[in-house]
């Protein structure tokens, strides 16, 4: 036998005349079931974040909630299972909006059956609002009117360590006994710092942000879902988190930055800061393609080592297919 099935090909490499070799076929074979089979998806999924206090003071906003299936470091985020998805089946994704004004929290952020909350706004002289992660608090004015994560209700200003909930962390009062002086916002990685400062995100290394603009990156890492600065009189400015919390006090621009999920940051002459929205970034074979759907923007798929590719959805709501 010649091992080929039709015509034996010449040696004039054209297109095979349609002729494969056996091995062809059983590549494609290989290939055809391949795109059919269901597989394991990677996912980093995150909240938007929370607006901050407007007032004089204002609480930074708290950072959106992370929910990840790659390992993270230093975050109230817990690690999950990886997704079994399969080719040809839309699956629903949405991406939260950062929280615009005081009076509402981060929007959240959905992928199939993952869910990432929004971070809560920032204290000023109305309570603040709950969400994944706290907003920062006031000090003088009313120890209960600071922010506070979905699982905890805080009463007094000293209870303010630890994790609050696996999305996130609360944000705190300040430690300076003036009425002038607020916390800063809660994050994905930490407690919202008593020194005005916003609390950092978590590190999630996932990728896609070679080939979109989402997360802050620090040296080799990437963060998300940082917290947001508060305003104060002692000092001229407080900084945001790392993971997009937005700058305090006296900074031009206090929001905070698109895709990271960070909390905004508060500014000492009034004028609520908006949070950073979400995204979704997902790590799926190669052999697959994922194709977003009308009205959901999407980065360019990255291809990575490991016979792994990744994308980063950065905005709508709407759904993502692969084949």
């Amino acid at each position: 036998m010649s091992g080929y099935i039709g015509a034996e090909p010449t040696n004039d490499n054209t297109a095979n005349n349609g002729v494969f070799s056996i091995e062809d076929l059983n590549e494609l074979r290989k290939e055809g079931s391949l795109k059919s089979a269901a597989f394991t998806c990677e996912f980093l999924v995150v909240g938007g974040g929370g607006a901050s206090g407007n007032g004089t003071p204002a609480g930074g906003g708290g950072g959106g909630g992370v929910v990840s299936s790659v390992d993270n470091n230093g975050g109230g985020s817990s690690v999950e299972s990886d997704l079994t998805l399969s080719p040809g089946v839309d699956y629903h994704v949405s991406i939260g909006s950062g929280a615009s004004g005081n009076t509402t929290v981060g929007g959240g952020t959905v992928f199939h059956t993952i869910r990432a909350l929004g971070g809560g706004s920032g204290w000023d002289s109305n309570i603040a609002h709950e969400g994944a992660s706290g907003g920062g608090g006031g000090y003088a004015f009313n120890y209960s009117n600071y922010g506070r994560s979905v699982t905890q209700s805080l009463s007094n200003r000293d209870n303010f360590t630890g994790a609050a909930s696996k999305q996130g962390y609360r944000g705190s009062n300040t430690s300076y006994e003036s009425y002038t002086s607020t916390g800063g916002g809660g994050g994905a990685g930490a407690n919202g710092s008593t020194t005005n400062s916003g609390s950092a995100g978590v590190i999630v290394n996932i990728a896609a942000h070679g080939t979109a603009d989402v997360g802050e990156v620090s040296g080799s890492n990437v963060y998300f879902g940082g917290g947001g600065g508060s305003s104060t009189s002692t000092s001229n400015y407080t900084t945001g988190g790392t993971g997009g919390g937005g700058t305090g006090h006296t900074h031009s621009n206090n929001h905070g930055t698109a895709n990271t999920g960070g909390g905004a940051g508060a500014k000492w002459n009034g004028g609520s800061g908006n949070g950073g929205s979400g995204t979704v970034v997902l790590r799926y074979p190669d052999h697959l393609t994922c194709t977003a759907g009308a009205g959901v923007t999407a980065s360019d798929e990255n291809t990575e080592s490991g016979s792994l590719k990744s994308i980063a959805i950065t905005a709508g709501d709407g759904t993502v297919s692969f084949s």
